[in-house]
């Protein structure tokens, strides 16, 4: 996973970096905006954080070309503010397509979690062996046992033992907890519906799911779903 960071502060730059490169995370760090800019269709990043209280004039337009090319699903944008930064400013930042706010004086401990609600750890991408979706449409349907609603949700990532879930209507699943089951879903593939039990490995509105079911045809099924990517 890219990082990319857009901040004047050295300090700052240094402690993230030394917090989630060896972690697995691959990190670039930018002073110049505009140079940052120039290179996201050519980085790809999956996130990027900008320092808002640095560039208060860039960071509207960071998102704006970030935007151009990249979804809010594949590239978050998180800004990093300071107290100051008021609520008229975070409802026009939501708007141009921010994906979230974090506060300069929290940890990074909590910029981790907040990343993590979009995109898959390297740990977890690496144990799973997971692939990305890309643009192949790949829905997992499942009943919530707490409420007994009927939750659908788009595969971004997958292998035979497990998958990474975007939610669609993510109040849904907000009573959900690590290591709930769920029992009777359907991975509906371009060639049909396979049925499959998973336990939930991480909440939010990115679900981390481990398949419970991994012998005969279903895992035959769900590896030449998985080939038909590649």
């Amino acid at each position: 996973m890219k990082i990319v960071l857009i901040s004047g502060d050295s300090a700052a730059a240094s402690r993230i970096n030394r917090y989630f490169t060896p972690a697995g995370y691959g990190f670039i760090h930018y002073v110049n905006p505009l140079k940052a800019m120039d290179n996201f269709s050519e980085i790809k990043p999956d996130v990027v954080l900008f320092h808002e209280s640095e560039y208060p004039r860039h960071w509207k337009l960071a998102v704006k070309f970030l935007r151009e090319n990249f979804s809010r699903e594949s590239s978050p944008f998180i800004l990093l503010v300071d107290p100051l930064f008021n609520e008229e400013d975070a409802h026009k930042a939501h708007f141009l397509g921010v994906n979230g706010l974090f506060s300069i004086e929290d940890t990074i401990e909590n910029l981790e979690s907040m990343i993590l609600r979009y995109k898959v750890a390297p740990e977890v991408r690496k144990s799973h062996q997971l692939i990305p979706v890309g643009e192949t449409r790949m829905d997992f349907m499942f009943m919530n046992p707490t409420n007994l609603q009927l939750i659908n949700t788009h595969v971004l990532e997958l292998s035979t033992f497990a998958a990474v879930l975007k939610v669609e209507e993510a109040y849904k699943t907000a009573d959900l907890e690590k290591g709930t089951i769920l029992k009777n879903c359907s991975l509906k593939t371009q060639d049909g519906i396979i049925n499959v039990n998973a336990k939930i490995e991480q909440t939010g509105v990115i679900l981390e799911i481990t398949f419970l079911d991994g012998t005969g045809n279903w895992q035959r099924d769900v590896q030449e779903s998985i080939e038909a990517l590649q």
